[in-house]
């Protein structure tokens, strides 16, 4: 019975955050959608899991480009080098409030 439960509240955290974070964890056991950073993905999943840009982002990340801009509205993937990921999100971090970072496409 406890297996069913935790199984069953697993699935429906996955699916209500699903649409609304950039990353997914990604274990032998499925998919936790609910991270912001890549960094805190990484450190969920752990050595046994990995970590992907979610699919069901409400802004999907455009481009498949190598690096993405990462800000908490979604994932921009378009940009093919570091340096010029890191002055977008410079730019974007001096103009608002915000957490921009720029990340390694995890799913090239």
């Amino acid at each position: 019975m406890k297996i069913i439960l935790i199984s069953c509240w697993m699935w429906s955290l996955t699916i209500t955050t699903a649409l609304a974070t950039s990353y997914c964890a990604v274990f032998p056991w499925g998919k936790q959608c609910n991270y912001v950073t890549y960094e805190d993905c990484l450190q969920a999943a752990g050595p046994q899991g990995g970590c992907e840009i979610n699919p069901q982002e409400d802004k999907a990340p455009p481009g498949t480009a190598p690096f993405c801009l990462v800000t908490s509205a979604g994932s921009d993937c378009i940009y093919e080098s570091a340096p010029a990921c890191r002055m977008a999100a410079a730019i974007q971090n001096t103009r608002i409030v915000t957490a921009a970072a720029c990340r390694q496409n995890p799913n090239r």
